[in-house]
């Protein structure tokens, strides 16, 4: 078996292919992406290939041929149409002060044009925006592609400033609604974040966005299969025992159950480059450790933490035995079950999330609500067998400020 360089942190489709890396080829899913629909979103965690899935399709409506040779797509594509291409990526800004998303923006937008040999129009950034793409389309003959990455990050970056958060809400909900006036423009738009919380109020005016983050054809979209691994990085699992990879790395779905798990493709590279087992996703979120940082259970470290992060927006399943600590996340109350399950050797705890506002206003009023579903519906007994203590937990979530709340604990 041939061995190739492994990809590790690379976010570029260019670099992958040209430097002969490993690559995990995921153009059928693109093929069928670009022909079902027009305008996209897709939430996923971090580090989970968002930004190498937007430079793939950079690279393929630009009509870079040759980067796709020997790929699923290349003889399903038309080579011979190329189509402009505005990339927007929020990922490696900071957005915490007054001002720093404007003049990020305005920084992006002058680097197009500049590409492109334009000169802007107009002075609103909305209209700037719209311009350039309506110019573009003037200038080529040819519909502008629109891909923007980590759309949500100048919100999530200004958490611990509400009013912050909110002016670069605003900011961009005036940007993305022009999207919608350039439809006539427009081959292709993607989005991508790591929330789908803020979706309904950044994208209110861009009504006519497809969301497949939990469409069963695109549940692998990013990450890798088992086939994958098998196919594409048999060389380099030489040693290292499957069933514990599986145990650490595998276990996600945005299927809503435990078929076609996809492993995070962050961690499973970095295990192969060290040859050692660790929570290499540790900077995927921080829900989970802001919550258990706030109760005494000194057991509970950042390593165990660094497993999971609760994007309750998504469903997936994970079960992690490497630290002694399963969590289970699922689109569930539906199906009697709670929304997280976290079982320790020493305790259990079953939780039970609530957006708000709600019928009650008071966020303590809504934690304790949760709480009290937990025992109305039975959601603990199952763990009862287990001879642990059961802490029920309910948790509330701010629409305002996007963060948690308030939280109860009751021990049953």
């Amino acid at each position: 078996m041939t061995r190739r360089k492994l990809p590790t942190g690379v976010q570029t489709f260019r670099k992958i292919r040209e430097e002969d890396c490993y690559y995990v080829d995921k153009t059928a899913y693109i093929h069928k992406l670009v022909t079902a629909c027009e305008h996209c979103f897709l939430s996923r965690p971090r580090r989970f290939g968002k930004s190498l899935l937007v430079d793939t399709l950079k690279e393929l409506f630009e009509g870079n041929e040759a980067l796709f040779r020997g790929l699923a797509i290349h003889k399903r594509w038309d080579w011979a149409v190329r189509h402009p291409v505005l990339r927007l990526s929020f990922a490696g800004g900071s957005f915490k002060r007054p001002g720093q998303l404007e003049s990020d923006f305005a920084d992006q937008l002058t680097a197009l044009e500049d590409d492109a040999g334009l000169t802007p129009r107009y002075s609103t950034p909305a209209r700037r925006f719209a311009g350039l793409i309506k110019a573009l389309r003037q200038q080529t003959g040819r519909r502008a592609v629109l891909l923007v990455d980590e759309y949500d990050r100048p919100m999530n970056d200004a958490l611990g400033d509400p009013p912050i958060a909110r002016d670069n809400r605003d900011f961009l909900r005036g940007v993305y609604g022009m999207v919608k006036d350039c439809d006539a423009d427009l081959r292709f738009s993607f989005f991508t974040g790591v929330s789908k919380f803020s979706k309904v109020s950044v994208f209110s005016d861009l009504n006519n966005l497809t969301d497949i983050t939990l469409d069963r054809r695109f549940a692998a979209i990013c990450g890798y299969t088992e086939a994958d691994l098998d196919h594409v990085f048999a060389a380099e699992l030489e040693g290292l025992d499957r069933k514990t990879i599986r145990d650490w790395y595998n276990g996600y779905s945005w299927r809503g159950g435990c078929a076609d798990t996809v492993y995070n493709p962050y961690g499973m590279l970095l295990l192969l480059e060290a040859r050692e087992f660790r929570p290499y996703w540790f900077e995927t979120g921080t829900l989970l450790r802001a919550f258990f940082a706030s109760v005494p259970y000194q057991w509970y470290t950042d390593n165990d933490i660094a497993h999971y992060e609760g994007y309750y927006s998504a469903v997936f399943y994970a079960h992690f035995v490497g630290a002694g600590l399963d969590v289970v996340a699922e689109e569930s109350t539906s199906r009697g079950r709670s929304d997280i399950v976290v079982r320790h050797p020493k305790a259990v705890w079953v939780f039970e999330l609530k957006g708000g506002p709600g019928s009650d206003a008071s966020p303590a009023g809504r934690a304790g609500r949760a709480v009290a579903q937990i025992a109305q519906r039975g959601y603990a007994e199952k763990y009862r067998h287990l001879g642990l203590p059961i802490h029920c937990v309910g948790v509330t979530f701010s629409d305002e400020d996007r963060n948690i709340s308030a939280f109860q604990v009751e021990r049953h």
